[in-house]
Order: C-alpha cells, then sequence, then structure tokens
C-alpha cells in the first residue's frame, strides 16, 4: 500500500474544495438562467429569461479566478451586441428647461413618467429626464405660465442670482434623485436684452458648493442660449458666433470648468444645432482651452429646408420630430437619438397638442414593443460609453463561460472600474447563457441582475445585466 506525505493529503482536499465549489457555483447559474420570466401584458423583455436572487456569498473558485487574471482584458465588441436585448435602438428626450414653471414641470412629467390617470389620459410611463437651472438672471418681459407669471417665477434652484435665498431647490434635488431631472442646462439663464453680463465665477463657486452639500451632482451640461450667457463651453471658435464661450478659458473672470468637471460633468452638449436624428454612436470628445477633456454627445434641434434651419425643439413640433418614418429607419439602422425639446417653454399650460399625446404614444409603442429603448439622457449617454469602451476578460473551462469586467477605458476620462449601473443593459453574445457568469471586478453579479436572451434577430444567444427596472412611481406625491 503507498502511503502518501500529509502536504499530499492537504493537496487533494483543496482539489476536491475548489471542485466542489466550481461545480456548486455552476449549477446554482444554470438554475436560475432556466426560470423563465412570467408576466401579464406587454413587456419589453417578454422573450427574455429572468433569474431569481444569488446568494451574495458565492465565491469564485480559485481555478476561475486565476485564468481571469491571466486572460487579456480586451473590448471584443464582436461579443457584445449593440442595445440590450431585445432592443434595437435607444432614444433619448433631452429637454432645456427655459421658461418652466415648477407646476408645469409636475404636470407634464405626471403624464410622461408615471402611469396614473391624468386630464390628457394615462401616464405614458417612459423614462425621460429633464433639466434644471440654479439662477435666473434674464430680463424678458414674456410671460411664462397660463397665470401670467413672469420669468422669475421659472423653476430654479436659487432666487435670482442671490445663492443665500433658495428657491425651488428643496424641489429640484427631489426630482433629481429619483431621476425626472439629470441635466444641468448651465448654471442658469443668464440671457439679456440688454446685453449685459451677471454671471460670474463666484456664482459657480456657490452653486457647486450648494450642490455638493444637497447631493445635486448631474453628470449631464446643457449649453444654454445667447452671447450673455458665457459660461458655455466646448465648442469655442474666435471667427464665429460661439466666440463669446468663456467656461473653459483658463484667464477669462467667468472660467469655472476646473470646478464644473472635477465635481462630476461628463457630457457636454456644446450648442452645436444639428438636424442629423441619429446616430451610430451619440458622443465625440471635446479638448477644452485648459487642457481637459469632456465628452460631447449629439443632439437633434432643427431641420434644414432649403438652406433655412427650421428649430423643432419645442413642443408644438414633436410630431414632425418623431415621424414614424424616422423611428423605423432608427430600428433599422441600430442606431441612437437624442431629440431635443422644451416641454416646459411657452404659457399655455400642458404643453402638448392631442396629435402630440398621439405621437408620444407612439414612441411609447416602440418601446413596449421592444424596439426602441427610451431612456433618460444621462443614462443613454452611460451605456453608449460603456457599450463602446468596456474592457472584460473571458475564459472557458470545462465547457463554461466565464466573463469579468474589469474597467471602462476611454480616451476621455480613463480607465475606472464602473459600477454596476454603468454596466446595466450590456449583453453578451455566448453560445450558452445557461453555463456563463458574469462577475464585475472578479465579485459575482447578482443573479437578480442578470437575463439570458434567447435567439435575436441575428439567430444569436445573448446573456445580459439587466437594464433599470421601470418605475413609473407618482413622485409629485412623494418626497
Amino acid at each position: 500500500m503507498i502511503e502518501h506525505s500529509e502536504a499530499w493529503h492537504r493537496a487533494m482536499r483543496r482539489r476536491r474544495r475548489n471542485r466542489f465549489g466550481l461545480i456548486a457555483f455552476a449549477f446554482l447559474v444554470i438554475v436560475l438562467c432556466l426560470i423563465t420570466f412570467k408576466h401579464t401584458g406587454k413587456m419589453t423583455n417578454s422573450n427574455a429569461m429572468s433569474v431569481t436572487p444569488q446568494s451574495s456569498t458565492v465565491k469564485i473558485p480559485d481555478a476561475v479566478k486565476t485564468a481571469l487574471q491571466a486572460a487579456a482584458s480586451a473590448r471584443h465588441p464582436d461579443l457584445l451586441r449593440k442595445f440590450p436585448y431585445p432592443f434595437k435602438a435607444m432614444l433619448a428626450i433631452s429637454s432645456d428647461i427655459d421658461m418652466t414653471t415648477l407646476g408645469e414641470f409636475e404636470e407634464y412629467h405626471r403624464f410622461l413618467n408615471t402611469k396614473e390617470q391624468t386630464p390628457y389620459g394615462q401616464g405614458l410611463g417612459l423614462d425621460i429626464g429633464d433639466s434644471s437651472w440654479l439662477y435666473i438672471a434674464n430680463d424678458t418681459k414674456e410671460k411664462v405660465d397660463k397665470e401670467g407669471h413672469t420669468i422669475d417665477y421659472s423653476m430654479s434652484y436659487f432666487q435670482g442670482i442671490d445663492p443665500n435665498k433658495l428657491k425651488d431647490a428643496k424641489k429640484i434635488v427631489h426630482y433629481f434623485k429619483v431621476g425626472w431631472i439629470d441635466s444641468l442646462h448651465t448654471f442658469g439663464d443668464f440671457s439679456r436684452n440688454d446685453h449685459s453680463i451677471k454671471f460670474t465665477r463666484a456664482l459657480a463657486v456657490a452653486a457647486w458648493n450648494a450642490m455638493n452639500q444637497s447631493g445635486f451632482k448631474p453628470e449631464v451640461w446643457i449649453n444654454h442660449g445667447s452671447e450673455t450667457n458665457v459660461q458655455n463651453f466646448g465648442i469655442y471658435n474666435s471667427h464665429n458666433l460661439f466666440k463669446y464661450q468663456q467656461g473653459d478659458n483658463p484667464k477669462s473672470p467667468y472660467y469655472h470648468t476646473d470646478l464644473t468637471l472635477k465635481n462630476g460633468i461628463r457630457y457636454v452638449w456644446d450648442s452645436m444645432g444639428e438636424n442629423q436624428f441619429s446616430w451610430d454612436d451619440p458622443l465625440f470628445p471635446i479638448h477644452l482651452r485648459d487642457g481637459q477633456k469632456v465628452w460631447g454627445f449629439h443632439r437633434y434641434t432643427n431641420e434644414r429646408t432649403k438652406g433655412k434651419i427650421n428649430w423643432t425643439w419645442e413642443t408644438q413640433f414633436i410630431s414632425r420630430q418623431l415621424t414614424k418614418t424616422r423611428l423605423d429607419q432608427l430600428v433599422q439602422e441600430d442606431k441612437y437619438s437624442i431629440v431635443t425639446q422644451h416641454l416646459g417653454k411657452g404659457n399655455t399650460g400642458f404643453p402638448f397638442t392631442p396629435e402630440g399625446v398621439k405621437t408620444l404614444n407612439l414612441l411609447k409603442s416602440y418601446n413596449d414593443d421592444g424596439k426602441i429603448l427610451v431612456a433618460r439622457t444621462s443614462r443613454l449617454l452611460d451605456y453608449a460609453r460603456s457599450q463602446k469602451h468596456v474592457h472584460y476578460s473571458l475564459v472557458q473551462l470545462n465547457g463554461k463561460t466565464y466573463i469579468n469586467i474589469n474597467t471602462i477605458d476611454d480616451q476621455v476620462l480613463g480607465s475606472s472600474i464602473p459600477s454596476i449601473d454603468e454596466v446595466r443593459g450590456l449583453t453578451f453574445y455566448v453560445n450558452d447563457p445557461s453555463s456563463t457568469y458574469l462577475f464585475l471586478n472578479m465579485n459575482p453579479i447578482n443573479a437578480d441582475d442578470i437575463q439570458c436572451n434567447p435567439r435575436d434577430e441575428k439567430g444569436r444567444k445573448s446573456i445580459e445585466i439587466k437594464w433599470f427596472k421601470p418605475d413609473y412611481t407618482d413622485y409629485t406625491k412623494a418626497e
């Protein structure tokens, strides 16, 4: 009889433990991926398979971890589906908050975002975000609502340009935290008929101090207005109409991008109007005058007819923006669209005509049928960045596939380990979703965040980190 050393016995016990852990882990994920998602009515992922919560104590077997660590971290774009299953396109409505009162904001978002009964029909239940101002220095005499209020009644964080007097700050923070606001329409409305400059760096400093204290930290910046809005930045050119932009000029008294980017702004609309409705990639790099870089993004703002620009970014023209032909083409071409609007501009009350309501219901049908994923602007931009720049490792062991998401690595923001929300929607083409396991920074992704998908229009199966769960809460009633 052959006797083995104690070291040999310890090695064999370790092998058995690793083998048992791998088998148990594989069995658990296979069972979870085979549970069919049941529901009633239409659902955008109705053909998908759902999973139930996985224990957070599950440990990656040593053999798998070693193999993943040894594998090259790369993009593997051929293994990534363009959009979350089953969608073929993604669309955001990006709204500038011009001349919008708090009451108007709440009325139209209750219709757009909830499924409550409203005077205009049942709410649409779409994920549509909005923008906000901190200051208002506009000297217009226009009325902003049907009650005849003037511009200073518009929704803003502070009263006028006094950072010591709060106005709608509590509501703005509330709607930011629940997702109805996700963008900053610069620091405020500094458009002036008298052409005077009211913006100062001190106002920017006070704004960021207040936002940091309250947790109001949007990552999307949208330029605003005329040449008195010197806080704008992103497309400065000394030879054209954008020569007024001073926000990124370190030599200017209106400089602020050292603060603005440091405090979380990732994406910037640079004031350039565009008549292109869809893009394969909505992002492009912007090099600022202070040496920093930030992501720019495209927005559809206008049509061009016989050389003339027709701005379609107000609600009475939404039926011209969102036509069936355009939506069908968006689906056919697998592209993104960011549609610019001014949802609260005007003084007639509810902003949509009956034709506009019909158009929005058409958009809802494309979302509900799994064709176009309607998402708030920040989510669309985060997804576009992650989908294009995710780096992950992939290994196959014993007939199983293991994928570890390592970083989001791009030429603008650099390399970082993403949060689960930054990778939601990422969908990996695999031969057998039920024997594929997803990790984030070497940590198992909870099974309730994973979805196994059947074959799509390309005949390929996939496994997905679930998109955000729909939220139809009427936040006008909850704070």
